[in-house]
């Protein structure tokens, strides 16, 4: 069962100028961003690009030279993921610079950004996804309520530095959160940065607050150059509002949320393996969350923020490692918060969960009746009603 592991054995050994950097190189460049190059490579535009296999091999010294896990849910084959590609004359020749690590409580911030140059010229952009801190998990929340958050500014500020400092044709790539903060950041970016823009890729990201975007000039410029890729049961990819552009992904999981772990997508011959379409397990979740955030109100987003923040800060712990060796401590810290919330803001998360409840049943209905509906179709219903009203 070929996956990314195979992929950069069977085609390490070919250089960027003799095989184009392709969607596989996209997937492994968004996989091993989740090691802290941070530690290693300055955040600087300015200082000395860093050979890749130089700060793969300082990194795995700093870390004590053993494999070991990122986050509680960050594995340690993302270390050797890292090593294996040092040794590959395809990925040891990239050079690394500007290792971005914005981080912050109030408000909830966890960005990170890198840019590899690859000898052919090109220049590769990569976002990290949520990594194992708390901040980073309510920023994912965040995303979820709120029509802004602060890795939106940094994305397009980030992408403008880029454009400035160096030539060559621009590759974006993310997966999860840091999908949807590439493709904010390129959405949003001067036209200027968006002509140079050879691909935007996004890795099972979720979507905006609304659909407004997919009817912009920029998305429109985008989209012959985006590439959004989902497994066949996404989770993370079918929140908010997506678009229904997307390319399905043979996973060797069965599980939407396992089906998120870039490791467990499929290769064939050199390139991702694609199925024609999403499972029932990820029509369900994509009406789920179409319907529950679209019924979401002012009172019940405020309601659900208020308790999220309040529960975190009641756990008390930077990340989820810290969480798992102090459970007992964290759990009893984020009931204590979770009880001392107001009834007026526990009566409202009860109407979210049996809203979530009746959606659930209701989309399970509806797909089942195979009676499910693309994004499109759906906003042209919507439309259509509106305008009969």
């Amino acid at each position: 069962m070929p996956n990314l592991n195979g992929y950069i054995k069977k085609f390490g050994g070919i250089t960027f100028k003799e095989k184009p950097f392709t969607d596989a190189d996209n997937v492994a460049l968004c996989y091993v961003y989740y090691m802290p190059f941070e530690q290693v490579v300055s955040s600087s535009f300015d200082d000395e690009p860093v050979p890749y296999d130089e700060a793969a091999n300082a990194l795995f010294k700093a870390r004590g030279s053993k494999h070991k896990p990122v986050g509680l849910i960050l594995m340690k084959n993302i270390s050797v993921q890292m090593m294996a590609m040092s040794r590959q004359k395809r990925f040891a020749e990239m050079k690394i610079v500007a290792c971005t690590n914005n981080f912050g409580k109030e408000p909830a911030v966890q960005f990170n950004a890198a840019t590899f140059l690859l000898p052919s010229g090109e220049v590769v952009v990569v976002f990290r996804g949520t990594d194992d801190t708390l901040a980073g998990w309510k920023e994912d929340f965040d995303i979820l309520l709120e029509d802004s958050i602060p890795s939106h500014e940094l994305a397009t500020q980030y992408l403008e530095e880029v454009a400035d400092k160096f030539d060559g044709d621009i590759i974006i790539c993310g997966h999860s959160k840091g999908g949807y903060v590439a493709q904010y950041g390129a959405l949003n970016a001067s036209e200027k940065v968006r002509n140079r823009i050879k691909y935007l890729y996004n890795n099972d990201g979720p979507g905006f607050s609304d659909y407004d975007y997919l009817d912009s000039q920029a998305y429109q410029q985008l989209l012959p150059k985006y590439r959004h890729f989902i497994p066949q049961s996404s989770f993370i990819g079918m929140m908010l509002s997506h678009d229904d552009d997307y390319t399905v992904i043979k996973s060797n999981r069965q599980m939407g949320m396992m089906e998120h772990d870039l490791s467990s997508w499929q290769f064939v011959d050199g390139e991702l393996k694609t199925v024609k379409d999403i499972t029932n397990v990820g029509k369900v979740t994509d009406l789920v969350f179409h319907d529950v955030v679209s019924n979401l109100n002012s009172k019940q987003s405020k309601a659900f923020g208020k308790a999220i923040g309040a529960i975190l800060d009641g756990v008390d712990q930077k990340g989820l490692m810290e969480v798992a060796k102090n459970l007992p401590e964290s759990i009893k810290g984020g009931k204590a918060a979770y009880d001392a919330l107001d009834d007026e803001t526990k009566n409202t998360l009860k109407e979210i969960s049996q809203g979530v409840k009746k959606s659930v049943r209701s989309s399970v209905k509806t797909v089942m009746a195979g009676n499910y509906t693309t994004v499109r179709e759906r906003l042209e219903s919507e439309t259509e009603e509106k305008t009969e009203e």
